[in-house]
């Protein structure tokens, strides 16, 4: 299903560059308090969280698990604002530090990548054992709503069970789309942006190497230390878009039209199954939709529209 969504910008930031760039060097403010959550993996990796409880939550409450993008981590300004502002709701929040990234991530044997939703499933493990009552709902923001997509397109039917609901923003649902469009032109520094944190995040892994393209990272880098022929086969078998028909969980994508390097439009010519819905706003850019929303918000309305539907 389909439905347009309201989205003023600022006053002069109407402009893609202009939402993704001021919102990327926003500060996110104090954390709420969290304690570490280590999620151990099958390959002997761990996962470094951050769990914030508030001392009224119990079951059945529902747990928010927050998943960051491409060069995030649970410090980036949306994942601390968020859980911020959901635990001052009452709500219980984790943090997923995805491999690599948070305390420890020397430690990591392999990196993370667009695919690692076996991961995210040791993670929402975990939690059910914990609490196993409490429903889960998943908040993924660019890579991370990648990650979060693809793991219900392979829970499923069993997805249900595990998963109430998945909150994607600006997904990369098509690996090689997205990356097609960050190697144009005009999007030149974005991807400089991008490489300098995967140089830093694949150091152990580069050797010296110079790597110039995120393609170039990902021959390099993911693909050797993943099993996969090239960084081209990474992208395709590691896009969610493909998986779309066997997702049973309830799923909501929110993007922006004007998205520079993020490409919606496949989704209007399939037919998507009668679980997910898809939230279309005219601007917004990637990741960054600043807009004034009141005293509460300020101008974060991507804050306020998730923080809104979720208390609905």
């Amino acid at each position: 299903m389909l439905e347009k969504v309201i989205f003023r910008p600022l006053p002069g930031l109407a402009s893609p560059h202009a939402q993704t760039v001021l919102a990327c060097f926003s500060k996110g403010g104090i954390e709420p308090p969290s304690t570490p959550l280590v999620v151990p993996l099958a390959d002997g990796d761990s996962l470094y969280c951050q769990l914030s409880t508030p001392l009224s939550w119990k079951e059945p409450q529902r747990t928010i698990v927050l998943i960051h993008g491409l060069g995030g981590s649970h410090k980036s300004s949306y994942m601390v604002r968020l859980a911020r502002k959901l635990y001052q709701n009452g709500e219980r929040v984790l943090r997923v530090n995805l491999r690599g990234n948070g305390p420890n991530a020397h430690l990591a044997k392999r990196p993370y990548h667009g695919g690692t939703s076996d991961d995210l499933l040791s993670v929402l493990q975990i939690l059910k054992q914990q609490h196993p009552d409490s429903p889960l709902y998943l908040l993924g923001f660019s890579l991370g709503g990648n990650v979060s997509l693809k793991l219900a397109g392979e829970l499923g039917e069993a997805g249900p069970a595990l998963i109430k609901q998945i909150i994607t923003v600006c997904a990369p649902i098509d690996l090689t789309r997205t990356l097609s469009l960050l190697m144009q032109p005009r999007n030149h520094l974005y991807q400089r942006y991008y490489v300098r944190g995967l140089r830093k995040l694949g150091a152990r892994w580069l050797n010296n190497q110079r790597v110039r393209s995120i393609l170039e990272f990902d021959d390099a880098v993911t693909a050797p230390q993943w099993g996969f022929k090239d960084g081209a086969d990474y992208h395709q078998k590691c896009s969610s878009y493909s998986l779309f028909p066997q997702i049973q969980v309830d799923c909501c994508l929110l993007f922006a039209e004007d998205d520079p390097f993020i490409d919606y439009r496949p989704i209007l010519h399939t037919s998507l199954p009668a679980s997910m819905k898809l939230w279309l706003t005219p601007y917004g850019g990637h990741m960054g939709f600043l807009g004034w929303t009141g005293r509460e918000h300020r101008y974060f309305w991507m804050d306020k529209f998730l923080i809104d539907f979720l208390q609905k």
